[in-house]
């Protein structure tokens, strides 16, 4: 079964030397949205979320983190078996008990997030990524929010071209 294109986008940032740990939200619902055609809506950046939750791909989980080099929080993929030596604070799990969705600690605390629980952070997530990706401002580089540099636009391509639709 072929992985989902959002998650080879997020697994291949690091893999190919983009960035330290992730993608920030922004950037992942703006690549999807770019693959797909569809118009950065709530109900789209929602449904991102929603298949992230529900359908993790097999030995592998999103976790959110802060980036401290982005000063944003950015989402990552994971092995399963390597959650255990995180310090996770609170994880979504599918009903075969499988972690789909886990915050760090960081990132909850009041100096990033400022979250309690999981679905609050969420929330906050959804909110923070419809704000920046609706006006187009998808990546974050020498500290501000714009539009997808040409390098990044490559990236998006070439994983979208090796991602198939099936």
């Amino acid at each position: 079964m072929d992985n989902p294109f959002w998650f080879n986008l997020v697994k291949q940032w690091k893999e190919k030397g983009m960035g330290h740990y992730g993608v920030c939200f922004p950037f992942l619902a703006g690549a999807v949205c770019r693959e797909s055609g569809e118009e950065v809506t709530k109900e789209f950046v929602e449904a991102i979320f929603r298949e992230i939750l529900n359908k993790p791909v097999q030995g592998y989980y999103c976790e959110v983190r802060w980036c401290g080099n982005i000063d944003e929080p950015v989402v990552s993929i994971e092995k399963n078996s390597d959650i255990k030596n995180k310090a996770i604070q609170e994880k979504y799990e599918t009903q075969e008990n499988q972690p789909s969705l886990a915050f760090t600690s960081d990132v909850m605390s009041m100096l990033t997030l400022d979250c309690s629980t999981k679905e609050e952070c969420l929330e906050k997530l959804v909110l923070m990524t419809l704000e920046k990706a609706r006006k187009g401002m998808f990546s974050k580089n020498n500290g501000v929010f714009g539009d997808f540099t040409d390098n990044e636009i490559e990236f998006i391509e070439d994983v979208a071209a090796n991602t198939s639709n099936t």
